[in-house]
């Protein structure tokens, strides 16, 4: 059982369903997957082990400057993914 979690995963979420509806893109499941995951690779990992490391590192997280990294680094994976969409292959 693993007992590490990547609290920039959850944090690059919660941006991602904020800015979606204001994303001139495609949001199926697939792009959804597509646009995390690249901004997800432009982003440091953030690991906890326990709740309250979870909680601190992403307290540290919501501060201005890396809120917007966040945004930027999804502003670029909204337009790459939306520049070369891939759900048509998983028709």
């Amino acid at each position: 059982m693993k007992s590490y979690h990547n609290v920039m995963e959850d944090l690059v979420e919660e941006v991602y369903e904020k800015c979606a509806p204001l994303a001139d893109c495609c949001t199926c499941e697939r792009c959804h997957a597509d646009t995390v995951a690249y901004a997800l690779n432009q982003l440091p990992p953030q690991y906890a082990v326990t709740n309250a490391g979870k909680k601190l590192a992403k307290a540290n997280n919501l501060r201005r400057q890396h809120m917007a990294d966040i945004q930027a680094a999804l502003a670029r994976g909204f337009q790459v993914v939306s520049e070369f969409p891939r759900h048509a292959e998983d028709q």
